[in-house]
């Protein structure tokens, strides 16, 4: 679902080896995933003056607003208005994304329309935020169906991982313990020798207990929000990937398979390939080749 660490970050955070112990790994977990009331929050951010359009970013696993600073003051500098948000990795293992906060988002796309050329675009970011986007689009159809006709883009970054078979549980845990292991460690590294095993056997099991968990519980099931992802983004929306070779927790072989089921479904696709650069830091590493190619995906 993504992350990486950008830039030096509090250790406070960070657990310890002694965390891993059987009676302690909940609270660790808890600690490290849980909301935060800054960052996990939707953030509004607009200058004065007439705008190009809504840019909605959203973010990857364990991302800050902080680390979502740079691409918001691209698209502020390009007279767009922002909407961000990054959906807390502790969602994944309860009832899916915080419904409060994707009613948050629907409702102020569709309020700030109007006054923002009418159009609006996503700019997500590796799993977590394809997901986000998935309920956000769901949201979207329950509420204001109308809005989706606004919708002018969407630019993937660093994602998806969505295998067209539906994944094991074993194989779900594996997957989502790989993002966790960096925002736990506070390290930019997806394996360790006993937080992996660790991690994997605790993400199992409670992704067993979610499965026998009433499904009216929740709003938006992780397989509708994959279906929503797979079969229903509009056909007629460009899209936009940037991705890397270098990835080493969504490979650019899972990006292209994911490329080539859109564009059997008839959506105009076009991408960047990077060779050098690593999950969700395209645009850190590489600024220039980065804006010039969401320029060009924008003015098109």
């Amino acid at each position: 679902f993504g992350s990486s660490l950008i830039g030096k970050r509090s250790r406070s955070m960070a657990v310890t080896l002694a965390d891993a112990l059987p009676w302690r790994i909940a609270g660790a977990v808890d600690r490290c995933l849980r909301p935060n009331p800054i960052d996990n929050a939707v953030l509004l951010e607009r200058n004065e003056g007439s705008s190009k359009g809504l840019a909605v970013v959203l973010g990857w696993g364990g991302a800050r607003q902080k680390h979502l600073s740079r691409l918001r003051q691209f698209y502020l500098s390009e007279s767009y208005c922002v909407i961000s948000y990054s959906s807390p990795m502790r969602c994944l293992l309860e009832h899916g994304p915080i419904c409060e906060d994707i009613n948050e988002l629907a409702t102020t796309i569709c309020r700030l329309l109007p006054g923002c050329n009418g159009q609006f675009h996503v700019h997500m970011h590796s799993n977590n935020g394809t997901m986000v986007w998935g309920a956000l689009m769901l949201a979207l159809r329950e509420t204001s169906p109308d809005s989706l006709v606004a919708l002018s883009g969407i630019v993937m970054d660093s994602a998806p991982r969505i295998d067209p078979s539906l994944p094991s549980l074993w194989m779900f845990a594996l997957g989502f313990t790989s993002p966790c292991i960096p925002i736990m460690l506070q390290r930019n590294r997806y394996t360790h020798p006993i937080w992996t095993p660790v991690l994997f056997l605790y993400f199992l099991y409670r992704l067993i207990c979610l499965r026998f968990r009433p499904p009216a519980t929740r709003r938006f099931t992780w397989l509708q929000l994959r279906e929503a992802v797979l079969h229903g983004m509009p056909t007629g929306v460009p899209q936009l990937y940037i991705y890397s070779t270098k990835d080493r927790l969504i490979s650019s072989t899972a990006v292209e398979g994911f490329i080539a089921g859109q564009r059997e479904r008839g959506i105009q696709t076009s991408w960047k390939r990077f060779s050098d650069t690593p999950h969700v830091q395209h645009l850190l590493r590489k600024e220039v080749e980065y804006k010039e190619t969401l320029l060009n995906f924008l003015q098109r």
